[in-house]
C-alpha cells in the first residue's frame, strides 16, 4: 500500500517539476528577447535589409535586372527541347 503512494508522490513531483522546467525555459527566452529588443531598440527596424541590399547592388554592378526569359526545356530533360524522348 505505501508504495502507491510513493508513486503518487514521484508522479506528482514529476509533473510539477517538468512544469516548473518549461516555464523556466519560457522566462529565460521572454528575458532574452526583451534585453536584446532593449539593446537595439534605437537602430532602424530596416537597418539590415538596407545594408544587404546595397552590398548586393555594389557587389553585381546595377540596380535592377529584368527577369530572365524562361526556357521551355529543363537541364535535366535535355529531350524536352528537341521533343524526341527516349
Amino acid at each position: 500500500m505505501l508504495d502507491v503512494f510513493r508513486f503518487a508522490w514521484f508522479a506528482v513531483r514529476t509533473f510539477f517539476g517538468i512544469g516548473l522546467l518549461i516555464l523556466a525555459v519560457e522566462t529565460s527566452m521572454w528575458m532574452l528577447v526583451k534585453v536584446h529588443s532593449m539593446a537595439t531598440g534605437n537602430l532602424e527596424s530596416d537597418a539590415a535589409l538596407r545594408r544587404v541590399n546595397s552590398y548586393n547592388t555594389a557587389g553585381i554592378g546595377h540596380k535592377d535586372r529584368p527577369a530572365a526569359a524562361a526556357s521551355s526545356g529543363s537541364p535535366s530533360r535535355p529531350h524536352a527541347l528537341s521533343g524526341s524522348e527516349p
